[in-house]
């Protein structure tokens, strides 16, 4: 009787009443409880082990079980929550009421772990020249957004957006009749670290020709002098090389001991041809050929000489300008810097080989820079000397031609997040008068 009493009561327990039910449910609640009841006071009287006793307690069982279905039904349609299951612990009413999908996001993500870091960075210039057509003006150069942030304990986001004005005088917008875009995503990677001999990074990224152009980005407040190196201008400004590039970049340390070596492969679309000049030569969605452009890039930074790096590199792709014979594009890139805390010394060379398919012709065109600076306090005098000679019935750039001089300048750091910049430029071109520059600059970052 006292086992059958206890069964009874248990079974009348199992049907708690939630909070805010309707009142259909509740009736149907209390019909049970009293079926339930009298089934307990009849029990005593029968043996604990008939056949009558057991139909009965799987009856109230399954009846439970399709009543607690109906009260979930219920509260689901009225938009109240279903009472906890028994035996698991009731969790707490939110504040507000998310949606399904807010619920699902928030409990597989916890955004808290990938914080967002943007750092800034600008220039403003004042230049002037004697070349012809020319006026001293005033400038607004690269507005800089740098975005990065730990997508997880592997994978990380870099993002580079550049803001800058056209000749149109227009800052950061389309122009509807002209090519020029005033607002560029420069670099927008994803990257996995496995270990130090193994990284990959998928998007647009910095191409791995020589050491400036992964050294130095958008940021005129990194880098010593007012302007890029004539062989490293962007694309955009005139430069021969494909400086980005959307694919995929693997790089790492090689095994080498106090040599230090390291390796960098890429693979991307490469660059539009720039027969006639492209204002947009990235291929960001579409290559213009089925042609992948590869980059293999070696360099060792000796332990036994601190601030030392020598390298090169190989870029192979094919190019297809309009009306012009497919040209196999080899670029040979060497290196040798020292970079030290008030020293730099930066040193390299390139060759830039076009060899057009159909007939076997080849234009080369060789470049180099030299840099040299050293700091005082806050000022840093610095001197480079450059040259680039491209053939003027060079396929893919024939309006470089020769260019070389020197540049000669200061850079006082008036804070440690601003920098002052003064050059003067003498270049000498190819059936042009040489022309000279006095700029000066001010980067900053914020």
């Amino acid at each position: 009787m006292k086992q059958t009493a206890v069964k009874s009561f248990v079974l009348c327990t199992r049907l708690r009443v939630p909070q805010r039910i309707p009142r259909l449910s509740i009736a149907l609640y209390f019909l049970l409880l009293g079926i339930s009841a009298s089934s307990a006071q009849v029990a005593p009287q029968q043996p604990a082990t008939s056949d009558s006793d057991k139909r009965t307690i799987e009856m109230l069982l399954e009846r439970i079980e399709k009543l607690e279905a109906r009260v979930a039904q219920l509260e689901h349609s009225s938009g109240q929550p279903s009472p906890p299951h028994p035996g698991s612990a009731a969790a707490p009413e939110p504040a507000s009421s998310p949606s399904a999908m807010e619920t699902v996001m928030s409990e597989r993500m916890d955004f808290s772990r990938t914080l967002l870091k943007i750092r800034g960075f600008g220039d403003i210039n004042l230049r002037g020249s004697n070349q012809k057509g020319d006026t001293t003006s005033f400038n607004l150069g690269q507005l800089n957004l740098f975005v990065t942030s730990d997508v997880s304990d592997r994978f990380k986001f870099l993002g580079e957006i550049v803001f800058e004005a056209g000749p149109d005088n227009i800052y950061g917008v389309t122009r509807p009749n002209n090519n020029f875009l005033g607002v560029d995503v420069e670099r927008l990677l994803l990257q996995y670290s496995h270990n130090d001999y193994f990284n990959l990074a998928l998007g647009r990224y910095h191409t791995a020709i020589g050491y400036y152009n992964t050294a130095y980005h958008h940021s005129t407040w990194f880098q010593t002098t007012e302007d890029r190196p004539l062989v490293f201008q962007f694309e955009d400004r005139g430069g021969i090389l494909p400086i980005h590039n959307v694919g995929a970049s693997a790089s790492g340390r090689i095994p080498s001991g106090s040599l230090g070596l390291h390796y960098v492969a890429e693979i991307g679309n490469g660059r539009e041809s720039r027969a006639p000049i492209a204002e947009e030569p990235v291929q960001n969605t579409i290559d213009e050929n089925n042609h992948k452009a590869f980059n293999f890039a070696f360099f060792s930074t000796p332990a036994a000489v601190p601030g030392l790096q020598a390298g090169f590199s190989v870029y192979h792709d094919r190019l297809t300008p309009a009306n012009v014979t497919p040209v196999a594009e080899t670029i040979l890139a060497a290196h040798a810097v020292l970079i030290r805390p008030r020293f730099e010394w930066l040193n390299e060379a390139l060759l830039v080989r076009h060899t057009e398919i159909a007939n076997g012709a080849l234009f080369q065109t060789p470049a180099f820079y030299s840099q040299v600076s050293h700091q005082f306090g806050s000022y840093r005098p610095y001197f480079r000397y450059q040259y680039l000679n491209a053939s003027g019935r060079e396929p893919i750039f024939p309006d470089i031609g020769l260019r070389q001089g020197p540049s000669v300048g200061i850079r006082y750091d008036a804070s440690e997040f601003v920098a002052v910049k003064l050059q003067y430029d003498y270049t000498k071109l190819r059936s042009h008068p040489d022309t000279q520059a006095l700029g000066m600059q001010v980067g900053f970052t914020f």
